[in-house]
């Protein structure tokens, strides 16, 4: 990589490059800005590169997000766009492929990374909880899917109303959009059940919001035990005063926002050839758009990162 030096990030440009981006400046400002970003955060965590690979790890990363970000997830593009670049240092392509389903665990950690960020900066925060769905393939074509056949796979979608096959992303963000804690799992596995899990992560006087799929009152007794306030959006046929209705479905807003900016970047499915493939690109797609968040806040904040690694 040409640029490796944290003195770059001081400029505004690289801090707002989405600004910049939209003034007509060089793409690969953009590159550069993320590489600085991952690289910075792989080091934080300490992270190490394999001495024997002549492209680090932050490189394969930052290409993989180039990919998912304005490739829709065609690695091939995305390589084809940054080999005549110069940027990194030449990889074959099935190299290519290979290092990025290796390094599915550093994806979880940059999300993870970032995730902890957010919170940080918002400690007392409202947060949602929500899940939606991704699909292996289309329900009639189950028998045949080559990726992976399982019958918890199959699942049903609440919002539409229809069964799918595949996976479910579970997921709490704040009310700025900024995912904080995630979690998949099959399709068949209920909301309330990864709840279990994903509540307790949060902050202790944190507020949290469910629609009515994550009503229960081990769910509430469970957060109450973290000092969490909980308070999923009841059905009207339940017996329980829900003054804060119209509050809290206006609050659940900035997940289904988050949703659909996350899902945006898919196009029509997530195109792989193993299930590992799938799952790692599915991860690429979530800590692409914590990146994308990142870079949307106020540049002090920004700089915490720094701060946040030593």
């Amino acid at each position: 990589m040409l640029v490796k030096n944290k003195q770059i990030w001081n400029e505004s440009w690289l801090f707002h490059w989405k600004t910049s981006w939209q003034k007509g400046l060089p793409m690969e400002h953009k590159i550069i800005a993320i590489y600085c970003l991952i690289d910075e955060m792989l080091k934080g965590l300490h992270v190490k590169n394999d001495i024997r690979a002549k492209i680090t790890n932050a490189e394969i990363l930052t290409m993989a997000y180039l990919a998912v970000s304005d490739f829709n997830g065609n690695y091939r593009k995305a390589h084809l766009y940054l080999n005549p670049t110069k940027l990194f240092s030449p990889i074959d392509y099935s190299r290519f492929i290979r290092r990025i389903n290796e390094l599915h665990t550093a994806v979880e950690t940059v999300f993870g990374y970032l995730s902890r960020l957010f919170v940080s900066i918002h400690p007392s925060q409202i947060y949602a909880i929500d899940s939606f769905p991704v699909e292996l393939c289309q329900l009639q074509r189950e028998s045949q899917c080559q990726l992976m056949r399982h019958m918890d796979l199959k699942g049903y979608n609440a919002s539409k109303k229809r069964y799918f096959y595949g996976f479910k992303v579970h997921m709490i963000a704040t009310t700025h959009k900024e995912p904080v804690s995630c979690y998949i799992s099959f399709g068949k596995v209920s909301d309330v059940k990864v709840a279990y899990k994903l509540i307790p992560r949060l902050p202790p006087n944190a507020t949290g919001i469910g629609d009515k799929g994550y009503v229960s009152s081990k769910l509430e007794a469970l957060a109450h035990r973290f000092n969490i306030n909980f308070t999923p959006i009841y059905r009207n046929n339940q017996n329980k005063n829900d003054t804060d209705y119209w509050m809290k479905r206006k609050l659940r807003k900035s997940i289904e926002t988050a949703f659909s900016m996350i899902t945006a970047k898919f196009g029509k499915v997530i195109k792989a050839t193993s299930i590992n493939g799938f799952l790692t690109k599915l991860k690429l797609f979530i800590a692409a758009y914590s990146i994308d968040c990142f870079f949307k806040l106020p540049k002090a904040k920004q700089q915490l990162v720094f701060s946040y690694a030593n």
